[in-house]
C-alpha cells in the first residue's frame, strides 16, 4: 500500500519549529538557515491545506491544528530515534577519533561529552588533544576541531561559530581591583596568551589606547584562563571558553564591549574524504551544543552581565 505523505524535510522543519516555537531556533538546530525553515513549513501548510503556525509580531505561535500534529510528529520522531538508537547498538560498537585542540577540549569539549554517549552509545570516541590541523591528513583522527578562519589547505571546514573577545578575571580579583571603563586596566595585571597583539587591540578598540596591553605576564594555550580564575588578573578570552565559568561564577564580564574575532570554531576534516555515520552523528551534535553554548551566552548576558560600557 503506497503512503500519501508530505516531504520529511518539510515534517523535520516543522516539528523542529514547534518544539522551540521558533524558526530562528529551529534553523540553528537543523543547521539551515530561517529562510529555509519558513519555506518547508509553507510547502508543508500548502500540502495539507492547513495553517500551522499563526505568525504575529514577536514570532510564531502554533494553531490549534499546528500543536496536535506537532505531538503526534514528536512522537513519531522519537521513535524513529529510539529504534535507530537499537539498531546501531545491537550492531555492535562503531570508534570515532576526533582530533580537538587542547584549549576547547579541556574547556568546553569535555564538560559536555556526556549528552554525546547518552544520544549514541554505539559511537566509542577518541579524543586526540593536538593543535596541528595538518595532522588530520595523516592520523587516525576522521575529524576535527580547530580554531581558526578555514581555510586551510586540502581541509574542508565547517564554520560552527563566530566569537567575540573580551576580558574576565575572577569575582575576588574584581572586588580587589574594581574597574569601570577599560582605561581603568591600565596599571592592572594583564595575563597574555601567545601574544601581546590581543590585549593591544582589544584596548585599542575599548578607546583606551594599546600602550597598556604591552606588560604582564605571557601564557600558552589557555593557562591565561587557568590563572584568571585563581585570581592572578585580567584575561582576554572567548565566550566558547569561559560560557561554563562565567555561568558557574569562576569568572565575571566587566565590561559589555566586546571586541568581534576574525577567526572561528570550525569542524575540520581532510579534503576529499567521506564522512562516516559516527562523523555525522557527532557533527550534528556539535552544531546543536555550539548553538545551545551561543543561546547561553546570550541570556547571561542580558540577565547578569554589568553594562558599563556600550559596544
Amino acid at each position: 500500500m503506497s503512503r500519501r505523505l508530505p516531504s520529511l524535510n518539510a515534517l523535520r522543519a516543522f516539528e523542529t519549529a514547534a518544539r522551540h516555537e521558533s524558526f530562528t531556533l529551529a534553523a540553528e538546530e537543523l543547521f539551515v538557515t530561517h529562510a529555509a525553515v519558513s519555506r518547508h513549513i509553507r510547502e508543508l501548510e500548502d500540502w495539507l491545506g492547513l495553517k500551522l503556525f499563526r505568525r504575529t509580531g514577536r514570532g510564531v505561535v502554533l494553531t490549534e491544528a499546528g500543536t496536535r500534529y506537532a505531538s503526534e510528529l514528536t512522537r513519531l520522531f522519537d521513535g524513529l530515534n529510539a529504534a535507530t538508537r537499537d539498531l546501531l547498538a545491537a550492531a555492535g560498537t562503531r570508534r570515532l577519533e576526533v582530533s580537538v585542540e587542547p584549549a576547547i577540549a579541556s574547556r568546553w569539549l569535555v564538560a559536555r561529552l556526556g549528552r554525546f554517549n547518552d544520544l549514541h552509545p554505539d559511537i566509542e570516541l577518541s579524543i586526540d588533544p593536538d593543535n596541528d590541523v595538518s595532522d588530520l591528513r595523516s592520523s587516525d583522527a576522521e575529524i576535527g576541531l580547530r580554531y581558526g578562519r578555514g581555510s586551510w589547505e586540502d581541509i574542508e571546514a565547517i564554520k560552527l561559530t563566530d566569537l567575540s573577545i573580551f576580558p574576565v578575571c575572577s569575582p575576588d580579583y574584581l572586588k580587589r581591583f574594581p574597574v569601570a571603563s577599560p582605561g581603568d586596566l591600565i596599571g592592572r595585571v594583564l595575563l597574555h596568551e601567545d601574544s601581546r597583539q590581543w590585549w593591544q587591540d582589544w584596548l585599542a578598540a575599548a578607546g583606551a589606547g594599546e600602550q597598556g596591553g604591552q606588560r604582564g605576564p605571557m601564557f600558552q594555550n589557555h593557562l591565561a584562563l587557568e590563572a584568571a580564575e585563581a585570581g592572578q588578573g585580567f584575561a582576554l578570552s572567548d565566550q566558547v571558553l569561559t560560557i561554563d565559568a562565567l555561568t558557574e561564577g569562576w569568572l565575571v564580564k566587566p565590561f559589555d564591549f566586546d571586541l568581534a574575532d576574525h577567526g572561528g570554531y570550525y569542524l575540520v576534516r581532510a579534503a576529499s574524504t567521506r564522512e562516516s555515520a559516527p562523523a555525522r552523528a557527532f557533527r550534528e551534535w556539535l552544531v546543536a551544543e555550539m548553538a545551545e553554548t551561543g543561546r547561553t551566552f546570550a541570556a547571561l548576558k542580558a540577565r547578569h552581565l554589568p553594562k558599563t560600557v556600550q559596544a
